[in-house]
């Protein structure tokens, strides 16, 4: 998975990737920071996540989800504010449903199809869900931004997928 955070005013892209089953426990990956790859072991806490770098260092932080969509993560001397993927979701909220032309709509990360809720021709309303995609053992329903007609359904249920595949698109 791949993010753009705003951590106190400044973007960096991140991306997550699983290097051991993730469990109940927590689990081991490898993550890259504005192009610097670092391996992690994450276990969850009672407020957030408890951090171990493959150098040995850790890293202890709570956090807590705003009404606005973004994150207070508290570490033990510092609070900072982050927003994730918060210029991705402003831009289709800025474009919307009088954006022009074809939508497409792309998983945002590795995963695998679980339900596909409509199908070619059918009519969708702004922000109807389209596809459910399972990642980390997750569901992520995605839907779609503007009112159309679903022109194209390009997978089926139980598809794996990669990140930037194209799913659906909705004229």
């Amino acid at each position: 998975m791949t993010f753009e955070i705003d951590l106190a005013g400044r973007v960096r892209t991140v991306s997550i990737e699983p290097t051991s089953a993730a469990g109940a426990d927590g689990g081991q990956f490898r993550v890259v920071l504005d192009g610097v790859p670092v391996s992690v072991t994450a276990c969850p806490t009672g407020l957030g996540l408890w951090l171990v770098y493959d150098s040995g260092r850790t890293l202890d932080a709570a956090l807590t989800p705003g009404s606005d969509g973004s994150w207070l993560v508290q570490f033990p001397h510092s609070t900072l504010s982050a927003e994730v993927d918060a210029r991705r979701s402003r831009r289709v909220q800025s474009d919307g449903a009088a954006r022009a032309g074809d939508e497409r709509v792309t998983a945002p990360m590795p995963g695998r199809v679980v339900r596909v809720m409509v199908k070619a021709g059918d009519t969708v309303t702004a922000r109807q869900a389209l596809v459910v995609v399972e990642a980390m053992k997750m569901e992520n329903e995605l839907v779609t931004s503007k009112a159309g007609r679903v022109k194209e359904v390009a997978v089926a249920e139980g598809a794996s997928v990669e990140a930037g595949r194209l799913l659906v698109v909705v004229e």
